[in-house]
């Protein structure tokens, strides 16, 4: 007769062996990573150091700064927007991935994001301002950039829509793909929000030259008065932030991540609203400390 022992105590069960650590998930996540995505961000990284070396040889400014920052914050801000796109792609699954749906929403957000950049940059080289431009043609295409946007702000939205409805084996990372989808409404509402309050009206744009001094290097971010860059920046960055905050709850279960993924999200929301009603009252979050 042959004895059968008990499983040893220390053996995890197996829904525990079947939800993969942090380390697994982002590797998993990674190797199955969007390819034209994560090449167009390569592509959009690459031009950085080349722009950042202009900057340090042309010393043209445009509104007080350096006439390269622009496109250089551009090209960075956009490598990092479709690096997370790309590892999005994924949770939404193969179904999503050879349909339709996802397929224009990867080839909108590159072409979207190669029009941005390119007329960004060819602008910059001009001397010449890409957002509230006072040309005929500056003007449209300020119009154009507005809906390109707004697209590139879409695409975050229907790939977490993908990701919750998805089927498989990546619908083990529950907290990561309720961290994207939250994270991509509070973006779209940081990106499209604010970002229509910017295209209304430079006043809390700082483009005044004698105000140079005044504002933090690169970014251009005013030290003295309202500036809506500062919500629509941490409004944007909501999606990696709520990304990394569901990897890091991928073994906590649903029923725990998922409220404290609510309550981070209302919290990075709070805090968006906060800093755009200090900006539209026209005072800066950096008055105190550095003014």
């Amino acid at each position: 007769m042959q004895l059968t022992l008990p499983a040893s105590p220390t053996t995890p069960p197996a829904n525990a062996s079947a939800r993969p650590g942090v380390r697994d998930a982002a590797r998993l996540l990674i190797t199955q990573a969007d390819r034209p995505l994560a090449y167009a961000g390569l592509g959009f990284l690459a031009m950085t150091p080349i722009t950042a070396g202009l900057a340090l040889l042309d010393g043209r400014l445009l509104d007080g700064a350096n006439l390269w920052f622009k496109p250089l914050k551009f090209q960075a801000s956009l490598a990092i927007y479709l690096f997370t796109l790309a590892l999005m792609v994924p949770l939404a699954g193969p179904a999503f991935r050879r349909g339709w749906t996802g397929r224009i929403t990867v080839w909108l957000a590159i072409g979207t994001g190669v029009f941005e950049v390119g007329w960004i940059t060819l602008r910059s080289g001009l001397g010449l301002r890409s957002h509230y431009a006072e040309t005929a043609l500056g003007s449209a295409m300020y119009s154009l950039m507005g809906v390109g946007a707004v697209v590139l702000s879409l695409a975050c939205v229907v790939l977490a829509g993908g990701a919750l409805l998805a089927s498989g084996r990546l619908c083990t990372l529950g907290p990561v793909r309720w961290g994207v989808a939250l994270g991509a409404v509070v973006a779209f509402m940081g990106a499209a929000g604010i970002g229509s309050m910017l295209g209304e009206t430079p006043a809390h744009y700082p483009v005044d030259a004698n105000d140079a001094a005044s504002r933090i290097p690169v970014v251009g971010w005013s030290l003295e008065r309202g500036d809506l860059r500062i919500a629509h920046f941490l409004g944007l960055h909501a999606l990696q932030g709520l990304f990394a905050l569901g990897l890091l709850l991928v073994r906590t279960p649903s029923r725990r991540a998922l409220p404290l993924l609510i309550i981070a999200a209302l919290a990075w929301l709070t805090g968006v609203f906060y800093l755009a009603a200090l900006a539209t009252g026209g005072q800066s979050p950096f008055a105190a400390w550095f003014v």
